[in-house]
């Protein structure tokens, strides 16, 4: 505390009554967090991050802002600097970085002196070279969360791979399309580069083509429709996110062909119309549980504001997406489907208000066990998890 506070407290102390000193220190006041939102509407997933992120301050009495600021870099960063330059700047700012707009954000909170913390997608690989990761070059670049996207691409791949040649020799070939994400997203890119990983490592898998539908549903139908067109023997089609996956199931079964069977599909999200297309066949799988970062990221936050400083574990922290089949989805749909994230205890995953609490256990089973739920398996033992990068643990 600086002299000159020492002396405001000095003077508050004997002017006014001590309710009213104790409402006037800045340490009483809620903890203020703004998430600029640049999720793409339209996507139930979406629905989930804003959730349990509003579940996440309530319990942790953060006053949190969510404000959608589209999704250009030049409207993102315009509305990023009015909340970090404009009166009652916030604490932290909570951002995604995406179409390349995470070096003009970091350059912002770096004048501006208003922390960041980013979740769900971040720099785009040749930055990221370039600059490296947070509290380096950009101090103010409290820490991340973001999935393991690479990871994500090759478990689903492989996941689709294993499902086309189930019941047939070894090593028998077996034709795919991808239908990629945005590639101006480091998550899009992450993503494809895990396909094409599983598909190097597969004994007569084929990639014929990758083609971007932007996330987008309707696009995808389209490009499906061609697709199947172009190759009438493809058996894989994967599909970097639910919407883009429930888009070539349309085609495909417009063509004719048996989602499921004669084709097979995945995608990533675990939004409800792809979980129930997996519980009914259509689809192989659905791969999430990332919708949970900006939860995490707000207890991360929260115990830094208060003065116990999440670096001692880490600052990038990576999420290893569950893969839903039809053997666990029933599981994961009724945990999902109450969709009351405020009976959740954040509270309980954070140091600050349960000291004794040695390690952040940021993962589904936690989660589970908390609701009283057995997930059935041991998937989530290795899938479900938010931890910092190995490279990055503190001791």
């Amino acid at each position: 505390m600086s002299g000159l506070w020492r002396l405001v407290v000095l003077v508050l102390a004997l002017l006014l009554p001590p309710d009213a000193v104790a409402q006037a220190l800045p340490e009483d006041r809620p903890m203020r967090v703004v998430f600029l939102n640049a999720l793409p509407p339209g996507n139930p997933w979406r629905d989930n991050v804003l959730g349990t992120l509003r579940a996440a301050a309530n319990d942790l009495r953060i006053e949190l802002t969510i404000l959608t600021v589209g999704h250009w870099p030049g409207e993102v960063l315009e509305r990023a600097r009015e909340v970090m330059s404009g009166p009652g700047r916030p604490d932290y700012v909570l951002l995604t970085m995406l179409r390349g707009s995470g070096v003009p954000l970091l350059e912002l909170s770096s004048r501006t002196g208003v922390p960041v913390f980013v979740i769900n997608s971040g720099l785009l690989p040749a930055d990221a070279a370039r600059l490296g990761g947070p509290r380096g070059r950009f101090p103010l670049w409290l820490g991340q969360m973001v999935p393991d996207e690479v990871l994500a691409g090759r478990t689903l791949a492989r996941l689709l791979l294993e499902s086309s040649t189930r019941g047939r020799p070894p090593r028998a070939p077996v034709r795919l399309v991808a239908l990629e994400g945005r590639l101006e997203d480091a998550s899009g890119l992450g993503r494809s580069e895990g396909l094409r990983q599983a598909v190097a490592g597969w004994e007569g898998a084929e990639l014929l083509q990758q083609v971007s539908a932007s996330w987008d549903m309707d696009v995808a139908r389209r490009k499906a429709e061609l697709l199947l067109l172009r190759y009438p023997g493809l058996q894989v089609l994967w599909a970097a996110n639910d919407n883009m996956a429930l888009g070539a199931l349309r085609a495909v079964e417009a063509s004719g062909r048996r989602p499921g069977q004669d084709v097979v599909l995945g995608g990533m999200d675990w939004t409800p119309e792809a979980l129930r297309a997996v519980h009914e066949g259509r689809m192989v799988a659905s791969l999430g549980g990332h919708f949970l970062e900006g939860a995490w990221a707000l207890v991360l936050l929260y115990d830094h504001h208060h003065g116990r400083d999440f670096a001692s574990e880490g600052l990038d922290w990576r999420t290893s997406l569950l893969p839903v089949s039809r053997a666990n989805v029933d599981a994961v749909v009724e945990w999902l489907g109450e969709g009351d994230w405020e009976a959740i205890d954040f509270r309980a995953f954070s140091k600050v208000a349960n000291p004794a609490l040695a390690h952040y256990d940021f993962s589904l089973r936690a989660l589970f066990v908390q609701r009283h739920r057995r997930f059935p398996g041991l998937l989530l033992e290795s899938y479900g998890l938010t931890r910092p990068l190995p490279s990055e643990r503190r001791p």
